[in-house]
């Protein structure tokens, strides 16, 4: 009985890996898209764009990538003009851990802009505004690229499991794992897109945003459904607001 126990809990924590979650339901190709839940102002963090459309990077799915870093984080500095138009304000910064020299902290911090300024990303929900901030300032949540041993550690703060392979939101720290960043993830053939989505992904669970599935073959994946696990039948979407509007969940 004893080793039942064992390889039963084994399977469980299992479970719970994969872009920072819960235990999941098993997939019913159905929408549900919780409330925005109220976000608390904890302490807690892009390779550059691409030069142009047809020089955007591939994912390589294998790249090695450094395992474990210092530990600590380089904050960007300056900070950005408020963008969206209504919603409440949330200040974050953006960190890059030490030891990590294949992307830097201020290339990063500009994919980050890039990304959560796009008219399709959650300022198109009139619900939120953002704004990056510099060090000493006080953001609402901190957008960190760590490597996996990191990753690992600040996820498991809160009980979550990433296996050295997914990334997660931990309290006010939007997580994002070296090794997604660097090779993208199965049924993403362009960088830019799973980049994208991985941050507007975490960046909506620290928004209140719970996990959703596929809603049907053949249809955009919801960017919260968990794409770094696979597609589910679905096609790959980095956008909450893919035309600026209508929210895909």
């Amino acid at each position: 009985m004893g080793r039942i126990r064992v390889t039963t809990v084994a399977l469980l924590m299992l479970a719970l890996a994969g872009c920072g979650s819960a235990p999941q339901p098993q997939p019913q190709f159905q929408a549900a898209s919780p409330e925005s839940a109220p976000v608390t102002a904890e302490a807690s963090p892009s390779a550059p764009p691409s030069p142009s459309p047809s020089a955007k990077p591939k994912p390589t799915k294998n790249t090695p990538v450094l395992q474990r870093g210092g530990g600590t984080f380089h904050t960007a500095a300056g900070g950005t003009d408020i963008v969206g138009s209504a919603g409440s304000l949330r200040r974050y910064q953006v960190q890059v851990e030490k030891g990590i020299t294949a992307f830097d902290t201020d290339g990063f911090a500009a994919k980050v802009d890039e990304i959560l300024s796009d008219d399709r990303s959650w300022i198109a929900s009139k619900k939120w505004r953002l704004q990056r901030v510099g060090p000493g300032e006080s953001p609402n949540f901190y957008v960190k690229l760590a490597t996996p041993d990191t990753v690992d550690r600040l996820c498991g703060q809160v009980g979550l499991i990433t296996n050295g392979i997914f990334s997660c939101r931990a309290g006010s720290n939007v997580v994002i794992n070296l090794r997604r960043w660097t090779n993208g993830a199965d049924g993403f053939t362009d960088m830019e897109v799973y980049r994208s989505m991985v941050i507007n992904h975490e960046v909506g669970h620290f928004l209140g945003h719970g996990h959703v599935f596929c809603p049907g073959k053949g249809r955009l994946a919801p960017v919260m459904q968990q794409q770094t696990k696979g597609l589910q039948g679905c096609k790959a979407n980095p956008y909450p607001y893919p035309d600026g509007v209508h929210y895909v969940g």
